[in-house]
């Protein structure tokens, strides 16, 4: 049987401990896996040559109070394959475990990306009907960034406790900002990402902006949102990834949080 499913009720446990829901079962069990992935992944020595970021970055290294689904990177120093060779690697682990698992190697605008697949899971833990469906996790990475500011923070969930790299919070926020300046769509986990970011103390980094040719960044972030504003449509969309969805209330001092960055 996959461990998973035999060791379900005590990873329920442990998630409602450290604060879950108990009710967002898919929110949970994902969790669980991007955990489990990123205490295999960072055990690997060259591991340390990709930085944690973004918002399951937050999530599980900083606690932001809002599930997030793909596993973002920055690549510091390391070639595609070596990166796919660890990806393999966690993989190999978790089949070892009894935990099924498909690898898929993807290709979008001239990079690569990864997916991992978990079949026959969801519908035995009861959170899908659907027998065929399976729980699919994004692995992304990037070189566009340079001149971090580098730290380790603890991932410390689910029993697994390890030393994860990651940018700073002022690093981030630059980051969060430059996503929701430049997607093509606008997503509202932006917005919410940076009001928090700000809450919690970070700031707009401006030489790590700089750096990265992006020393309008704020200007530009500024001009779209006075263009766009705050769409209701936004809380819809971002209400089943928070912890509590009346946060979406949060949406609405972006425009102050504009200013004081």
């Amino acid at each position: 049987m996959n461990n998973i499913i035999s060791n379900w009720e005590n990873i329920q446990k442990s998630a409602v401990l450290q604060g879950l829901p108990a009710d967002k079962k898919r929110g949970l069990i994902r969790e669980y896996l991007q955990s489990k992935f990123i205490y295999e992944f960072y055990g690997l020595k060259e591991a340390q040559k990709l930085s944690f970021i973004g918002g399951t970055a937050l999530r599980l290294l900083r606690n932001i109070p809002r599930f997030s689904e793909d596993l973002d990177f920055d690549n510091l120093d390391i070639s595609e394959k070596k990166i796919g060779d660890l990806v393999s690697e966690v993989c190999v682990v978790f089949r070892k475990e009894n935990i099924e698992c498909e690898l898929a190697v993807k290709k979008n605008e001239g990079k690569f990306y990864f997916e991992i697949k978990f079949p026959n899971l969801l519908e035995p833990l009861k959170i899908s009907s659907n027998l065929k469906e399976k729980l699919m996790i994004k692995i992304d990475y990037s070189r566009s960034w340079k001149n971090q500011s580098l730290e380790t923070q603890p991932l410390l969930r689910f029993g697994y406790a390890r030393e994860v790299l990651t940018n700073s919070l002022d690093n981030l926020t630059v980051q969060k900002l430059s996503a929701y300046v430049f997607r093509k769509e606008t997503q509202p986990r932006d917005i919410y990402d940076i009001v928090w970011l700000y809450a919690t103390g970070a700031r707009f980094d401006h030489k790590f902006a700089k750096d990265n040719d992006m020393k309008d960044l704020l200007k530009l972030a500024t001009e779209k949102y006075k263009n766009e504003g705050i769409k209701n449509a936004f809380s819809q969309k971002l209400a089943p990834f928070l912890i509590n969805p009346k946060e979406t209330s949060l949406l609405s001092t972006f425009g102050d949080v504009l200013k004081r960055l």
